[in-house]
């Protein structure tokens, strides 16, 4: 069978050992030897006559004549005249096509070599056979009449044929599919999921049943019989798979089923060749198996379309197969395959590990196929052209072969498998480059980067890992200063040969940018390769300590030791030391010696007390960073005199206090800073000033609650900070008030309001601030004897949201008397705002 598909070329690509495969595929691809479109309105059956180089397509119903081509698929003409041709059968000598026509209510018979018709014979009034089929030497069809279903036979050789209906032949629904093989005659109609299939023994020209039965089936589409009469093939799109019943019982065959594709695959066409050979077609393509073998010899997909339903169809010469395709807009084809029964075979090559000079390499490949694999075939192997040994296909598949080259180059192989009688041949190819090795020499990981130490780790490798390197490999390794582009030798060092790694150590002895330069020189096998590893050395970062005392005495020498890390350090190296204290805003330097192990010593006289900070700075050199240290003293200072006084221990509410701060002998600071901080209240500042010739700073604050003021000295050079405070309490104010007088008289100057004998006087006391829920009392004075004696104090009375109380006077015996009466707010313990407070006398007397 000629292959129209172009070969697929798969290439691998590798640094070294480039290999590029062809394959040749023979197989499932789609393909056919000739495919040509087919002049039809509609599609029933199919005939090939290879004997007269034609094939027969019928239409179906509705159409008017059967098309005729050559076996390529070319028109040749049409048999005009037969009205709905839907099933076709060729006679024993090939000299006669009987046709079945649905619309002509007849049989019809053609000559196969004028291709016209030579008779016709009618099957009833009203019938309409649908198939045909031909054994026993006679011409059986399946029609419909009357509603009703039936099967008939005519005999062609008698001298007044007849088309005769056989009533005994079981019943049926509508007309059953026939088909024909070793005089056995099988019918078929579908019956929604069930079809009813029978089978006849046609040898004698009188059929007998042999059974008559349901079976798993559906809306058949094709229906097939062995050449030897043994089994039953029944297509229906509903299934899975093609279904295959014994002829005696119509029970399931083995094997029961030849599979299309698996779900949705609708088988709808199946042929049978005269070998046993079964074609069987759905939506995934045709599907042949060699007799029992339920495993698909060759899956064929047509590029035409799908297989119309019973389109596929045997040529006599027992290798062709013919097929009626559909394409999505309705357009038929005639595919012809040449040699489906081949069974596909596919070589494949993979390209040696690796192929380098004076190393024998391995080429490996493998042959597949769907039926039985050839095992122990000799397949032929050329390189450049040049015959090598043959090798031989293993029982898996797979085979290999070896070759050697001294040098680098480009050999061409060639493996082929010549084929035999039931596989076919195939080719690859493959180019392997055989090179050398890449390498690739880096430097991986930096363990060390200081001017005295830098260690770096790196690794050789092959591509891939591949190839063995040689004991007492070597590494050449050079550095480079990338600020003044010198590079120094550092010789070479070895490669570990179990981990291909390898350790560089070296001391610059100064910061800066380098590249690390290493280099492989290559060998036999594996190719030269360098690269660089940049690192950046970066200066010591010297840790400098001092170990200075907390505390000093103001004009004191003063000394304390520093030491700088990362030594040695040149000879002439020096710190500078500053001094920051209060006198001096901008700090005092100087400059002290650094040993050589990074030592040295801070030498002072403090003459000013205070916190003392001084500040140690290594500027750095070319090898050690900047380095800086601080250490704070507490140099002494005499102590301050300051104290704190106010106008009074106790103020009324609103009263204003005068507190005076008096500051002692100083150096050079007399600033004075007083604040006020009422009870709950924020510490605020008063006033900041310089205490007087008196060394006095005096300030005012208004009083409504317990307040302590605070005196602040900052201290200066010599004499230290100090503090003083004096806490003054605040009165509340109590606004009293006395009702049901009706007038108000005059003694000694004060006031008195007049109440008669029967009124009881009510006295109110309000309290400000707000001190709801506090006690407040009630006291009352009578005025004889030239004096006031105390009448009565009342009990706690609890002062109400708004902060006030009241009381109310009874007055007995008190004609012509005088009286005083006053409240006191009295402080709970939980009151630390104001101290207990009296209110003034408010005086009254009583009259009728």
């Amino acid at each position: 069978m000629r292959l129209r598909q172009a070969s697929l070329v798969t290439t691998f690509s590798l640094v070294a050992g480039l290999t590029t495969v062809t394959l040749v595929l023979p197989g499932s691809a789609a393909y056919a030897d000739d495919t040509a479109a087919l002049p039809l309105t509609g599609y029933a059956h199919l005939v090939a006559d290879t004997a007269h180089q034609h094939v027969f397509i019928s239409q179906g119903a509705g159409s008017t004549g059967i098309v005729v081509t050559d076996l390529s698929g070319t028109p040749v003409t049409t048999v005009a005249g037969e009205q709905g041709a839907t099933g076709l059968a060729l006679s024993p000598d090939g000299g006669t096509l009987y046709a079945a026509l649905a619309d002509g209510g007849a049989i019809a018979a053609i000559d196969t070599t004028t291709l016209t018709e030579t008779a016709r014979w009618s099957t009833g009034a009203g019938s309409s056979p649908v198939s045909v089929a031909v054994a026993g030497g006679r011409v059986w069809y399946g029609y419909t009449a009357g509603g009703k279903g039936g099967i008939g036979s005519l005999d062609p050789s008698a001298p007044a044929p007849a088309a005769t209906p056989q009533p005994a032949l079981s019943q049926w629904t509508t007309a059953p599919l026939l088909a024909t093989g070793g005089d056995v005659l099988a019918a078929e109609e579908p019956q929604g999921g069930l079809s009813h299939v029978a089978t006849f023994a046609v040898a004698s020209g009188t059929a007998s049943v042999k059974a008559d039965t349901w079976v798993y089936g559906g809306t058949a589409t094709a229906l097939a019989v062995t050449g030897d009469g043994t089994r039953v093939l029944l297509a229906a799109p509903q299934q899975l798979a093609l279904r295959a019943y014994r002829a005696t019982d119509l029970a399931a065959a083995d094997p029961g089923a030849y599979f299309t594709g698996g779900s949705g695959s609708a088988p709808g066409s199946v042929a049978v060749d005269t070998d046993g050979t079964v074609a069987v077609a759905g939506t995934s393509g045709i599907y042949l198996y060699a007799g029992p073998n339920t495993l698909a010899e060759n899956h064929l997909t047509l590029p035409s379309g799908t297989v119309a339903p019973d389109g596929l169809e045997w040529g006599a010469d027992g290798t062709t197969l013919y097929a009626v395709t559909k394409d999505s807009s309705g357009a038929y084809s005639l595919n012809v395959l040449g040699a489906p029964k081949l069974t596909d075979t596919e070589l494949t090559l993979r390209h040696p590990q690796y192929a380098v000079p004076t190393e024998r390499y391995t080429v490996g490949g493998s042959l597949s196929t769907r039926g039985l694999l050839p095992a122990g075939a000799a397949l032929k192997v050329t390189r450049d052209g040049t015959a090598l040994p043959d090798t031989t296909l293993g029982a898996d598949g797979t085979f290999t072969f070896t070759d050697l080259r001294q040098d680098e180059g480009t050999p061409a192989y060639q493996v082929t498998y010549a084929g035999d009688a039931t596989h076919r041949p195939a080719t690859a190819s493959l180019t392997v480059n055989v090179a050398k090795l890449p390498t690739n020499v880096v430097g991986t990981d930096i363990t060390s980067a200081s001017p005295g130490s830098v260690v770096l780790t790196g690794s050789l490798s092959a591509q891939l890992g591949l190839g063995t390197f040689p004991q007492g490999t070597t590494v050449q390794v050079a550095r480079r200063d990338e600020a003044t582009q010198q590079s120094v030798p550092l010789g070479s060092v070895p490669v570990d040969p179990a981990t291909l790694r390898f350790t560089v150590t070296d001391a610059p002895g100064s910061a800066g940018s380098f590249t690390y330069l290493l280099t492989y020189a290559g060998d036999t096998t594996h190719q030269p390769s360098e690269s660089g590893m940049g690192i950046m050395v970066a200066p010591y970062a010297p840790a400098l300590t001092l170990s200075a005392p907390a505390t000093a005495a103001r004009g004191a020498a003063l000394s304390f030791n520093g030491k700088l890390g990362d030594g040695p350090y040149g000879a002439g190296r020096t710190v500078t030391v500053s001094r920051k204290d209060a006198a001096h805003s901008t700090p005092v330097t100087w400059t002290a010696p650094v040993a050589a192990d990074g030592t040295l010593t801070v030498k002072d006289t403090p003459d000013t007390g205070g916190a003392t900070t001084y500040t140690v700075t290594y500027p750095g050199d070319a090898s050690h960073r900047a380095a800086t240290a601080l250490a704070t003293v507490q140099v002494s200072r005499a102590a301050s005199a300051l104290t704190l006084t106010s106008s009074a221990p106790s103020y009324a509410y609103g009263a204003t206090a005068t507190v005076t701060a008096h500051l002692g002998t100083t150096y050079n600071g007399r600033t004075v800073s007083l604040y006020a901080t009422p009870y709950g209240g924020t510490k605020t500042l008063l006033t900041t000033g310089t205490a007087d010739a008196n060394g006095n700073l005096k300030v005012t604050y208004k009083i409504t609650r317990n307040t302590t003021f605070t005196a602040s000295f900052a201290g200066d050079y010599r004499y230290a900070p100090a503090t003083a405070t004096r806490a003054v309490n605040g009165y509340v104010k109590i606004a009293t008030a006395l009702s049901g007088s009706y007038t108000s008289t005059t003694y000694s100057k004060i006031t008195y309001r007049v109440f008669h004998k029967t009124v009881k006087p009510t006295v109110t006391a309000t309290v400000t601030p707000d001190k709801a829920g506090q006690c407040e009392r009630f006291q009352v004075q009578r005025y004889y004897s030239a004096a006031w004696h105390t009448l009565t104090t009342s009990g706690c009375h609890a002062l109400s949201s708004t902060s006030s109380t009241k009381a109310q006077l009874t007055l007995t015996n008190a004609l012509n008397q005088k009286f005083r009466v006053r409240s006191e707010y009295e402080r709970s313990t939980k009151d630390l705002t104001n101290v207990s407070t009296w209110s003034g006398w408010l005086y009254f007397t009583v009259r009728t």
